[in-house]
């Protein structure tokens, strides 16, 4: 038995050891990864991502003014942006500045000096067609697709690749915006669905709207998202720990009778997660649902969902133990 056992731990012992061989890190992981010296001298305060997404040519181009105060002096920023799309153009009080582009990282030399203590914005020009999303959300990139009627029906995931994939950003966990404005231009016939509350739409002379949401609370980059789609609109208050907390449900024409059934669910959820764990942490920006393309993922003020209106997991008890199918595991 002993010999069995030793046996056994060298056998793992190799395959570990053979799988940590394997796995090497390059110039981009470590760019990625790390908070570089181009990363750690600014605190992120605010982001407008301002873009236009036409469906017609899978692209997305616009800007995004990225807001910071300066912890230490350097005049060099690292904003992170992945292929292939391309960042464009770098302007700070409206002087154009060099970039120097490394793969997935991109180098701006700032000309202004840049003083402990200050609030500074650079703002980022980019556009191209971006990387599509496989198997969202395991996948990340952008989804274009049709819905049943034939109307586009466009969302971005980007949980693992990271939200360069489609905007510009600094892409790293240790940093998040305080706030954030998202603004987002998409054909007349269409509605864009993202994080926060929807401050305006504005009617646009070329056939377009564009949706501006306001995100009050600190956001991580992975959980920006955009949604857009042919949807129809309902929605409920729920009287939480914090107060009168707005449910905003964004789904398609033709699964509203079904979605007013289901999303039922979502009070029940909210009032046993409030009284498990704690208030829900996103009141001044509301709770959403927001169906999708794919299972769903829970992106901050904007959750999404695309379970098919059904208990359990795609209609399916993954316990095998009766308990899953008394819920949208979704939801």
């Amino acid at each position: 038995m002993k010999r069995i056992t030793l046996f056994s731990l060298l056998v793992m012992n190799c395959f570990f050891y053979a799988h940590a061989q394997r796995t090497t890190f390059t110039r981009q992981d470590t760019m990625r990864g790390s908070i570089t010296e181009e990363r750690k001298w600014w605190d992120l305060t605010y982001y407008h991502l301002n873009i236009t997404v036409n469906p017609d040519d899978s692209t997305i181009y616009g800007t995004n003014t990225v807001r910071y105060t300066v912890l230490e002096q350097y005049q060099v920023m690292q904003i992170d942006l992945q292929p292939p799309l391309e960042l464009q153009e770098a302007v700070q009080d409206g002087k154009k500045l060099i970039i120097q582009h490394d793969g997935n990282a991109h180098f701006i030399q700032l000309t202004k000096k840049q003083k402990p203590g200050i609030q500074n914005e650079v703002i980022l020009t980019y556009g191209g067609r971006p990387h599509i999303a496989r198997r969202p959300p395991w996948s990340g990139g952008i989804t274009w697709e049709y819905d049943d009627n034939g109307n586009p029906f466009v969302v971005s995931t980007c949980q693992g690749i990271g939200a360069s994939i489609w905007w510009p950003c600094k892409d790293h966990l240790y940093d998040e915006p305080d706030s954030m404005l998202i603004s987002v231009t998409v054909p007349a016939n269409l509605m864009d669905v993202s994080n926060g509350r929807l401050r305006e739409i504005e009617h646009n002379n070329d056939g377009t709207k564009t949706y501006h949401w306001f995100v009050s609370n600190p956001i991580n980059n992975y959980g920006v998202n955009i949604n857009i789609g042919d949807y129809v609109h309902f929605s409920e208050q729920y009287n939480g720990e914090k107060g009168i907390l707005d449910c905003d449900y964004y789904v398609l024409p033709y699964n509203l009778e079904k979605a007013k059934e289901q999303f039922k669910q979502a009070r029940l959820m909210l009032e046993a997660f409030e009284y498990w764990f704690s208030p829900y942490p996103f009141y001044e920006d509301g709770y959403k649902l927001v169906e999708v393309t794919y299972p769903g993922m829970e992106h901050q003020s904007s959750v999404t969902y695309g379970n098919g209106y059904k208990n359990g997991y795609g209609g399916n008890d993954q316990s095998r133990s009766g308990w899953g199918m008394k819920f949208d595991f979704i939801i």
